[in-house]
């Protein structure tokens, strides 16, 4: 039986009464995306990940636990990889399709299908992938495969 995550169940309740109101698949994957951020530590530059106390307040949270199972909540500074899984975990209880994908080294990221508003009478195209930047602008979406999500991705 895993261990209550009260911290998610709260996480859950605010997203469907928050965002899940909200009018338009962008400003939800924008307003989640910044959610999660908050929830995670807030903004983190490319400098500071080279010094994040990340993985000493993970190593911590383990040694209090007893355990290597640590309930989602209970993760205040997250990095990729926590945050990737919690946005997944929140868009998947309010209906946001996405997509939780892992590379090298412990990076996560999340991909969404965005669609664009066709003109009047002109024909619907397919939607667009777009990776969910969580750390660095959190709410920017970098088109899959463009320079800055191969970064993203990269070390």
């Amino acid at each position: 039986v895993p261990p209550e995550d009260h911290n998610l169940d709260m996480m859950i309740k605010c997203v469907r009464s928050e965002i899940l109101p909200l009018p338009t698949t962008e400003a939800q994957i924008a307003a989640l995306a910044q959610f999660v951020s908050d929830k995670m530590g807030g903004r983190v530059s490319r400098e500071e990940l080279m010094h994040a106390p990340f993985k000493l307040a993970i190593h911590k949270l383990k040694k209090d636990l007893g355990t290597n199972v640590i309930p989602i909540g209970l993760i205040k500074q997250g990095t990729f990889y926590h945050r990737a899984l919690l946005f997944k975990a929140l868009a998947d209880k309010i209906a946001l399709p996405c997509t939780l994908q892992r590379g090298q080294y412990n990076r996560a990221w999340n991909v969404v299908a965005v669609h664009e508003k066709p003109a009047p009478g002109g024909p619907a195209f397919p939607p667009k992938h777009s990776l969910v930047d969580l750390m660095h602008e959190p709410g920017a979406l970098y088109e899959v495969q463009s320079q800055k999500a191969v970064a993203y991705q990269r070390l």
